[in-house]
């Protein structure tokens, strides 16, 4: 077992709501550092974090798991938390121990009162945060609605560091504000092309 300086060590909570696409984006993270070989998939029963029968069976999270990768020299360990009410206090004590939170919000139904908690548990650990704004690919999505939305949820101002190309079955990519490169989507999205 190889040992890693501490710190370069990075322990992150992925929350959002139940059904927001947690350990889809977990699976997609894990897949791109090279973690795993193939993405599996909530539907068909196979990711990494989602493994305990009942999880499987009713396709949610119901206990935190974690997951690793190596990604620019650091070690990324990775919470996938559970986004359902019933479970949601188990997304608090993971972001006691995190180092920061990456909240996912959904590009079709906004912000729910999950997400408001879990906002609320990473402000009393005064935890950084990203939002990462998910399933542009769907019908409906609307990803200006979606920033509007937080803004007024979380009172606060949002600023974007990519924006997509597209939304719903027109959504091919994004553009990386940062860098000024925009990355059109192969493959059914698992592989990116840049361009710039």
């Amino acid at each position: 077992m190889a040992k890693h300086d501490v710190s370069m060590i990075r322990n992150f909570s992925i929350v959002a709501h139940g059904g927001a696409g947690k350990t889809s984006l977990v699976e997609a993270i894990l897949y791109s550092a090279g973690a795993i070989d193939r993405m599996g998939s909530v539907e068909a029963g196979n990711t990494v974090t989602d493994f305990d029968p009942e999880e499987i069976e009713r396709k949610i999270t119901i206990s935190s798991a974690v997951a690793y990768c190596d990604w620019n020299a650091c070690r990324m360990n990775i919470i996938d938390t559970p986004g359902f009410i019933n479970f949601i206090e188990d997304a608090r004590g993971c972001l006691r121990v995190s180092d920061g939170a990456l909240i996912i919000v959904s590009a079709i139904s906004g912000v729910k009162a999950e997400t408001e908690k879990i906002w609320k548990y990473a402000c009393e650990f005064e935890l950084p945060r990203i939002i990462f704004i998910n399933k542009m690919d769907r019908e409906n999505a609307d990803f200006t609605r979606a920033i509007s939305d937080l803004e007024k949820s979380f009172e606060t101002e949002a600023i974007a560091l990519n924006i997509p190309m597209g939304e719903g079955a027109s959504f091919e990519g994004i553009v990386d504000i940062v860098r000024m490169k925009a990355y059109r989507f192969e493959d059914g999205g698992t592989k990116g092309d840049k361009r710039g």
